[in-house]
């Protein structure tokens, strides 16, 4: 059975269950042990000499032939049939050992009672001596030997009769445990492929590739959420955190995907609690961040969050554009960075997913796109609802969100194929919680630099960008600071860096954005 990620993976993910299972199988064996019947053992211990006789040259005994016929029924049956017990029976407790460099037999028997033991090790052994000496002429004491009429060729003699053992037998610990250590392990590394065999679970970065067909863009290390108050962005709570140069990291790897037309971002993934909503409005304000004048908006209208995200009340929004009963600008709402702005999914329609096909979609879009640069959708899973289908079909660039914990292969396929009429190379991946033992990055957070602040109201004064050929103040060789304002909030939502400077407004041309680009204008 093969393993997706070797053993070193296996032994990553599985290890605490391996020992686990190993420490429970080693418990019941040293219990067993603790608990097992208590045993005696009686041994009784024959020679076993070559017979000597006139004209014949003696023929030492073979100690393995001897040590069979000792256990055989030439033996056992007498010795059972004058103890009046069955021969399987008496077979149970015998052990017959030879004793190395010499031609001794020691028989051994065990029994829970002392007095079994002795018992049954004395019947057989004298029925092995019997055995072997039959037909010798026993001669009385003092008298002359007569010839003897036998034809075998060994003599045995009981040396050591069976004894009544003084205590029972102890067996070692250190033998049942490993024992107990051996079946553990072969037991947790077994379970262990099988749950790895069943768990359809996405194991990293290169498996979400993989089944994907498209790249991640980023991987977002675990973030653990706040207790009480909203859950409100890491980009914004805490700006110098690995999570937050993560999603600056995705903001990064996607700018350059996107050509100057490439104005709509969807922000979905294929089953619920994947992260998407977390996704987009981590992306939306690093964006923002970044100069881009961003809408972000709330398509999920089944199960709306983002208003929940941003602590601000779900009123007029994306159903009431679609519905007709407002315009775009009459919507959205401020967000807590400049530049980014806010369009809430408003209030429940019974018919929501009929508002997301036709024109009104497209036409609502148009709307949004004259008021910003960029528009990131976030919308309901895949394969729940069919409203990321339609949103993906108006959608320049599709962000497939996974979330490593959760997320499953066969999920992933499934959603891929609803979209697979909609998208056309225009979708790539992020996956979440994702630690460095699975491909997840994990980088470094940006040291805490305090931002003095010019005044105390809800504005705050940040260096232009350097002079550049249309682009806004500099474009005039403006090179004095430019007031932007600013929401009231921790001094580490702000930024000091010239991509923080206002972007040249809608109607004035752009600074192409790829080398490309820049050649083929000049």
């Amino acid at each position: 059975m093969s393993v997706n990620g070797g053993p070193g993976r296996l032994l990553r993910v599985y290890g605490p269950w391996i020992v686990l299972v190993t420490a429970v199988v080693m418990a019941a064996a040293f219990g067993a042990s603790r608990t097992a019947p208590v045993e005696y053992r009686s041994t009784a211990v024959v020679v076993v000499e070559a017979r000597v006789r006139s004209n014949t040259t003696p023929v030492p005994p073979d100690m393995g032939t001897e040590k069979e016929l000792a256990s055989s029924g030439v033996v056992v049956d007498p010795a059972a049939w004058s103890l009046g017990v069955d021969p399987g029976v008496l077979l149970t407790g015998l052990t017959i050992s030879v004793a190395p460099d010499a031609n001794v037999l020691t028989f051994a028997y065990t029994s829970t009672e002392a007095a079994i033991a002795r018992q049954r090790a004395g019947a057989l052994a004298e029925a092995y001596v019997a055995y072997r000496n039959a037909g010798e002429a026993k001669e009385p004491a003092g008298t002359a030997k007569t010839p003897v009429a036998t034809t075998s060729t060994q003599h045995a003699t009981l040396v050591t009769p069976a004894g009544l053992p003084d205590g029972p037998v102890s067996r070692p610990v250190w033998i049942d445990l490993a024992i107990g250590l051996v079946a553990g392990l072969v037991l947790g590394v077994g379970s262990a492929l099988i749950r790895d065999r069943l768990d359809d679970r996405i194991r990293g970065r290169a498996d979400f590739e993989r089944v994907a067909r498209a790249t991640v863009l980023a991987t977002v290390p675990r973030v653990r959420g706040r207790r009480g108050g909203s859950p409100s962005p890491v980009t914004l709570r805490a700006p110098e955190s690995p999570a937050a140069e993560a999603y600056r990291y995705l903001r990064s790897r996607l700018q350059p995907l996107l050509s100057e037309r490439d104005r709509t971002i969807l922000v979905t993934s294929a089953d619920d609690g994947e992260g998407r909503t977390t996704t987009a409005a981590n992306l939306a304000a690093a964006l923002a961040m970044a100069g881009r004048t961003v809408i972000l908006v709330d398509a999920d209208l089944r199960r709306p969050g983002l208003h929940t995200v941003f602590d601000m009340a779900n009123g007029a929004g994306l159903t009431t554009i679609l519905a007709g009963d407002a315009a775009p600008a009459d919507v959205v709402q401020a967000g807590p960075v400049p530049r980014l702005r806010l369009v809430t999914a408003g209030p429940a329609a019974g018919a929501a997913a009929d508002l997301l096909e036709g024109s009104r979609l497209d036409r609502t879009l148009r709307g949004l796109h004259q008021l910003c640069d960029i528009v990131v959708l976030d919308s309901g899973p895949v394969l729940s609802v069919s409203d990321g289908i339609a949103l993906a079909a108006v959608s320049d660039h599709v962000l497939l969100v996974g979330d490593y914990r959760r997320t499953t292969r066969g999920h992933v396929v499934r959603a891929l194929a609803e979209l697979a009429e909609v998208v056309d190379g225009n979708i790539s991946g992020v996956l979440l919680n994702a630690p460095k033992s699975a491909g997840g990055l994990t980088p470094r957070g940006r040291e805490h630099t305090p931002v003095v602040r010019a005044q105390t109201d809800a504005t705050a004064v940040l260096p232009a960008v350097a002079a550049e050929p249309g682009r806004g103040a500099a474009r005039n060789g403006a090179a004095a600071p430019t007031t932007v304002p600013v929401s009231p909030g921790p001094a580490s939502t702000l930024y000091t860096s010239a991509a923080a400077a206002p972007l040249t407004p809608p109607d004035e041309p752009r600074l192409p954005r790829r080398r490309g680009e820049m050649e083929r204008r000049t």
